[in-house]
C-alpha cells in the first residue's frame, strides 16, 4: 500500500510514486522536449505511418496526438505543411516515454510498450512504425472520502461516500477508472463550490494510496474552508469616456455580500455588455492573512471611441456580398452606442440601417434599440423595396436563455411582375401597403462552440403579430420554431440535426398574406436537393412550373453527420427533408420532399467556408444542386 500527496507545488502522481519514479511532471517534458530535439535532428528515415496493436482503451487517433512522432505524405507535407518526422532508436525511446506517460496518466499502471515492428519502403528510406502495446488492468477508485480540516485537525467530522451524493462536484468516483486529470478536476470543482459559497480562500489537497496488488485506489480529500469572506469597497478605475455610476450598476454585488467568484465573473461579463471597453476584469483583492473583508478592483481599458467594419464574400445565391459598418461609441453620451450599417447583394441590391443602442436600459442585462432603415429585396418571384422602424428591447435572463420584443412599421413598394403571372392566385396581390406590429422571440442557445458547435442544442421560437396589437389592415399571425441539436460521437464525429416548422394565418376576415412573409423551402439553409424557394408546395398540380409564391405552412428537418478528415477539412453528409403548403397550419409529413448530398467544409476563425452537392431522391425531379457559402447550413 503506497501514501501519496497531490500538491501543484510539490507533486507526486500516486501511479508514478506507485513504480518508484518521482519529480514533477514539467521536469518530465523539458526531458522530453529535449529528446524530441535530438530525434529530429538525426537524419535517418522518414516516418510514413504509424500504427498501433494491442491499444483497447484508447483509439489509434488518440494515441497519435500523444506522441512526437507523426506519419506524413507529400500531399500532407505540400498541401497540409504536415511536419516530417525521422526514425531513430533514441527518438524511439522518447516516443514509448510519452506513450507511457499517457497510459500511467489514465490508470494503467502496468503497461508495456514491446519492441517496435518496422517496415521499410523505397528507396528513400520511409518507414511503417507499428508500436506494440500491452495494456494490462487499470486501477479502479474503491472510495473517496472528504474531511474538513482546521489546523491539520479533523472538524465537523468525516463525510463518507460524499462523492456519490455530489456527483455534480466529484467525478473521480468509486467504480471510475483512475485519472489524473480527473483528479485535477475535483479538486478545482471542490474549491470553487467552497469559494463560491463564501469561502475565498479555501484549499483542497487529495490524499491517495494506491493497492498495486489489487490496481485499486482510495482517494480522501483534506479540506481546508479558511475564513468565511465578505465583498468590500469595490474600486473602479481606467474609465473615461463611460460614466462610473453605469458602471457600478452592471456589477452584481454589493458591500457586506457573502464572498462568490461567481458574481465576480457576472460582473465582467454584464460590464463587457455595455460595449464601450476591450478590457475589463473585477478582481478581488485577497490578502495572504485571512481577513473576513474582501475589497475589489475593476480595471478598464476603453475601446476606440470610432471603429469601422468591411467585409466581402461570395456565395451561390447571393453572390458576390459586402458590407460596412461604422460604429460610435458614447454617443451622444452615456453608454450609448450609433451604428450605421450597409450591406449588397444579389438577393439585397441594398440595405441602410442605423441604429441607436441603449444597453442597461432596464437592467444590467436588458438593451433598447431603434433602427430605421430601407432596403431592396430581390427574389426570384418578386422584388420589393421596404422602408420603416424597428423598436426592439432584448433580454438576457440566463446563460442560455434570452428573448425579444420588437414593435414594428414597415412601408412596402411590391414589384409583384411574376406573382401576377401565375396561374394559381393564392390571393390578390397590392402592390403598396404597410405593416405594423409586435414581433416577439426567445432563443435558448447551449451550442458550443459559437461558430462549428460539436454540442448542445439551439431551440427558438418566433411570433409576428401585424395588425392585431395596432390596427391597420392586413392582420395576420406567424410563427416559426426551430430545434438544433448537435452530438459529439467521437474525436472525429459530430451528429447535426435540425426541425423546423412555421405558419402563417389571416385574420378578422383578411385573405391577404405579403409575399415576403410566406413560407418558402430550398436552398443552401433549407432543403438543398433545389435551389433557392424552388421547393413549391407539391399538393397542388397548378403550381408546377411557375414561379414559386411560397405557402402559408412550413416543414424542415435536417441530418448531417459531419467527419473530420485531415487538419482544417471536414467531409459532411447530409439529408434534408421539407415542404411547403398552401393552407396555414396544414402539415402533412406523408407529402413531405426527400434530398440527400455530400459537401466538404474548411475550417476558418470566421467559420468553415463549405461547398455541398445535392439532389432530391424519391422524387421525378433529379437536378443535383450545388451551393457555396460560409457557415454550416444549420
Amino acid at each position: 500500500m503506497y501514501y501519496f500527496f497531490f500538491n501543484r507545488h510539490n507533486y507526486r502522481s500516486s501511479l508514478w510514486g506507485g513504480l518508484g519514479i518521482s519529480g514533477c511532471p514539467l521536469l518530465f517534458t523539458i526531458l522530453l522536449a529535449m529528446l524530441s530535439l535530438h530525434a529530429f535532428a538525426a537524419d535517418n528515415s522518414q516516418v510514413r505511418k504509424i500504427r498501433f496493436e494491442g491499444n483497447k482503451e484508447f483509439k489509434s487517433s488518440e494515441l497519435k496526438d500523444k506522441i512526437s512522432f507523426s506519419a506524413s505524405t507529400w500531399v500532407g507535407q505540400k498541401v497540409f505543411g504536415k511536419k516530417v518526422t525521422y526514425y531513430s532508436e533514441k527518438s524511439y525511446e522518447m516516443n514509448v516515454a510519452e506513450l507511457i506517460h499517457f497510459y500511467r496518466s489514465e490508470g494503467f499502471l502496468d503497461v508495456q510498450i514491446g519492441k517496435p515492428v518496422i517496415k521499410t519502403r523505397g528507396r528513400k528510406q520511409k518507414v511503417e512504425i507499428t508500436f506494440v502495446i500491452t495494456e494490462n488492468q487499470p486501477v479502479l477508485i474503491d472510495s473517496v472520502d472528504v474531511i474538513f480540516m482546521k489546523h491539520d485537525e479533523v472538524i465537523e467530522g468525516f463525510y463518507s461516500d460524499i462523492a456519490e451524493k455530489h456527483k455534480d462536484v466529484i467525478t473521480a468516483r468509486k467504480g471510475v477508472r483512475f485519472r489524473d486529470e480527473l483528479v485535477w478536476n475535483d479538486k478545482e470543482n471542490i474549491q470553487q463550490n467552497l469559494i463560491n459559497r463564501g469561502y475565498p480562500y479555501a484549499h483542497a489537497t487529495p490524499r491517495i494510496s494506491v493497492n498495486t496488488a489489487r490496481k485499486t485506489a482510495a482517494i480522501v480529500w483534506e479540506t481546508q474552508r479558511g475564513t468565511l469572506g465578505y465583498f468590500g469597497d469595490v474600486m473602479v478605475e481606467g474609465q473615461k469616456r463611460t460614466p462610473e455610476r453605469i458602471i457600478r450598476k452592471q456589477v452584481a454585488l454589493k458591500r457586506g455580500d457573502v464572498y462568490s467568484r461567481e458574481k465576480l465573473n457576472v460582473s465582467q461579463q454584464q460590464i463587457y455588455q455595455l460595449g464601450t471597453f476591450r478590457i475589463a476584469t473585477v478582481k478581488a483583492q485577497i490578502a495572504r492573512e485571512q481577513t473576513d473583508t474582501i475589497p475589489l478592483r475593476i480595471t478598464l481599458n476603453e475601446a476606440p471611441r470610432t471603429a469601422t467594419r468591411v467585409g466581402i464574400g461570395y456565395g451561390r445565391e447571393d453572390q458576390i456580398r459586402g458590407f460596412i459598418d461604422f460604429t460610435i461609441l458614447n454617443f451622444p453620451g452615456g453608454a450609448r452606442r450609433l451604428t450605421i450599417y450597409a450591406k449588397h447583394s444579389a438577393l439585397e441590391p441594398y440595405r441602410v440601417e442605423a441604429t441607436l443602442m441603449q444597453p442597461a436600459v432596464f437592467g444590467p442585462n436588458s438593451t433598447l434599440s431603434l433602427s430605421p432603415f430601407v432596403k431592396r429585396q430581390k427574389e426570384s418571384s418578386y422584388g420589393l423595396l421596404n422602408y420603416g422602424v424597428n423598436v426592439v428591447l432584448a433580454q438576457k435572463f440566463t446563460k442560455y436563455m434570452s428573448g425579444s420584443l420588437n414593435p414594428y412599421y414597415e412601408q412596402i413598394d411590391l414589384d409583384a411582375s411574376s406573382i401576377s403571372d401565375l396561374r394559381f392566385e393564392l390571393s390578390p396581390q397590392p402592390e403598396n401597403y404597410s405593416k405594423s406590429g409586435i414581433a416577439a422571440g426567445f432563443v435558448f442557445n447551449s451550442a458550443t462552440p459559437q461558430f462549428e458547435p460539436t454540442s448542445g442544442w439551439t431551440m427558438s421560437l418566433n411570433t409576428k403579430l401585424n395588425s392585431l396589437a395596432f390596427s391597420g389592415e392586413y392582420p395576420f399571425y406567424k410563427y416559426i420554431a426551430e430545434i438544433k441539436n448537435y452530438q459529439h460521437l467521437t474525436y472525429a464525429i459530430t451528429v447535426s440535426s435540425k426541425f423546423k416548422i412555421g405558419s402563417v394565418t389571416a385574420v378578422k376576415g383578411n385573405d391577404f398574406i405579403p409575399v415576403e412573409e410566406r413560407f418558402y423551402a430550398g436552398g443552401s439553409h433549407s432543403v438543398r436537393g433545389w435551389s433557392r424557394h424552388q421547393l413549391t408546395p407539391a399538393s397542388h398540380p397548378l403550381l408546377f412550373g411557375t414561379p414559386p409564391a411560397g405557402g402559408n405552412s412550413l416543414v424542415e428537418i435536417s441530418v448531417e453527420p459531419r467527419i473530420k478528415i485531415y487538419g482544417p477539412l471536414s467531409l459532411v453528409v447530409f439529408s434534408d427533408i421539407g415542404n411547403v403548403w398552401l393552407r396555414s397550419n396544414y402539415f402533412r409529413f406523408n407529402e413531405l420532399r426527400f434530398s440527400a448530398g455530400a459537401g466538404l467544409r474548411f475550417s476558418t476563425p470566421i467559420g468553415p467556408i463549405g461547398i455541398d452537392f445535392a439532389r432530391p431522391v424519391f422524387d421525378k425531379d433529379t437536378k443535383w444542386q450545388f451551393h457555396l457559402n460560409i457557415g454550416n447550413s444549420f
